[in-house]
């Protein structure tokens, strides 16, 4: 598994012309880098003299960005999987119409499964920049770059999967669920774009840039 493996073993497979692991999984590991400034700011707040009123809150901030980079490094894992039932799809027979049915139905469920990967990489996504934004209200002044980047890179995670669910679209032939679905990647993109740009303006404010 990738996860149990060091950094750059990871990314040189990135760089290569292997098939996986791909767009998809890239995006997790954003995710997860993301959710790890989320959690090194709560950290850097919990205990600090002056913040006093938050430490029980940044502490329970602080466990969940674990929890959040822990998910998302396994759906790094879980997304170079996800393609694999629709890939063996494609693969089958289709010489009678009873074959090409089978194939079909194979196929359509293939696509969704690997929607739901990528899927919940978003919404894992999503979950790290309101808890981004948490702790830059509340936490260490010292460290709020960390807190900004973190709702950038979430928002980035968050693009990076939505464009990967797409990709199934185009062989579904299921519109109930692509509708469905669309609809989902619309509000998760909204919310990750309105708590970037809050976060950043903050920010920047806060650091006599803007």
């Amino acid at each position: 598994m990738y996860i149990e493996k060091p950094l750059h073993y990871y990314l040189d497979r990135l760089c290569s012309n292997s098939p996986s692991p791909g767009g998809g999984s890239a995006s997790a590991l954003v995710g997860a880098l993301a959710a790890s400034l989320a959690g090194m700011l709560a950290a850097l707040s919990a205990n600090k003299k002056g913040y006093e009123d938050v430490h029980e809150e940044m502490e329970k901030h602080l466990k969940r960005a674990q929890d959040l980079k822990n998910e998302l490094l396994d759906l790094l894992q879980k997304d170079t999987e996800a393609f694999d039932d629709a890939a063996r799809a494609f693969k089958m027979p289709k010489n009678s119409e009873e074959e090409k049915k089978v194939r079909a139905d194979a196929i359509e469920r293939g696509l969704v499964k690997a929607s739901e990967v990528p899927l919940e990489i978003m919404e894992k996504s999503l979950e790290v920049s309101r808890l981004a934004r948490e702790v830059l209200v509340r936490g260490n002044k010292m460290a709020i770059t960390d807190g900004a980047i973190s709702a950038l890179f979430a928002e980035a995670a968050a693009i990076g999967a939505m464009i990967n669910v797409r990709i199934n679209f185009s062989w579904m032939k299921n519109m109930e669920y692509i509708e469905k679905t669309e609809k989902r990647l619309g509000e998760i993109l909204e919310d990750a774009r309105a708590i970037r740009e809050e976060a950043v303006a903050s920010t920047l404010k806060q650091l006599g840039q803007a």
